[in-house]
């Protein structure tokens, strides 16, 4: 059966089994909300990209109470649930792809979770430009994603680390594999240095990365 977005796991069955896929996930929320904490904004208007099931804004209401969110998706199944969660909360949402997205100079934050490793190239790259246009100056945008080694045996090192956490969290041998085997197939995860850089080239001119484990990683640019 086909799957209703992305990931490899179903909408409704996303906040149930993403933390026993990424190591950490719901620290990737706290880690998110922080950095936003600490930039201090007056106002926040905030688009988060690839939003899932609205999870990071579930959270970020509790502590910015008049932010205003534009979330955005390619899954319409995904966005149903971020609805659904936030049925009292007055939020504008949107079914299209980052890389589709037209704003200019609108957002104090832009967020993407674990959104923009489907991407290829040349698409990540269109992306990265929309998020740089869609923030306002000194607004930050905060990134979550997939990371890959340089060296070819640290990549297979890594992965079968990471299957093993999956392994310690519910899944079988069969199951952790066949996710790994998802790396540079079904997803395309850039290196450290290619994630910086691609930030720098869109034009960011503070750019830090805040966070690594596993496969995964957190960086920040400010425009």
């Amino acid at each position: 059966m086909m799957n209703d977005n992305t990931t490899p796991i179903t909408a409704k069955e996303y906040d149930q089994k993403i933390n026993n896929t990424i190591p950490y996930y719901s620290e990737f929320y706290n880690q998110t909300l922080d950095i936003v904490e600490q930039c201090n904004f007056q106002q926040i208007n905030w688009l988060d990209l690839g939003c899932g099931t609205g999870s990071l804004e579930q959270q970020a209401f509790q502590k910015f109470p008049t932010a205003q969110f534009v979330l955005i998706d390619p899954s319409e199944k995904m966005l149903e649930q971020a609805k659904e969660k936030l049925k009292d909360k007055p939020i504008q949402y949107i079914c299209t792809s980052s890389d589709a997205i037209s704003f200019e100079n609108c957002f104090e934050v832009v967020t993407a979770i674990q959104s923009h490793h489907y991407f290829h190239e040349k698409e990540r790259k269109k992306a990265t430009e929309c998020v740089y246009h869609a923030l306002r100056k000194n607004g930050i945008y905060i990134c979550f994603e997939n990371v890959i080694p340089e060296n070819e045996e640290v990549k297979t090192f890594e992965l079968q680390r990471w299957g093993r956490y999956q392994e310690r969290h519910g899944k079988t041998k069969e199951e952790a594999k066949a996710h790994n085997a998802r790396c540079d197939v079904n997803y395309f995860p850039l290196t450290v240095a290619q994630h910086i850089q691609l930030l720098k080239d869109v034009g960011f001119c503070k750019v830090q990365v805040f966070w690594y484990s596993y496969m995964q990683m957190g960086i920040y640019g400010i425009k």
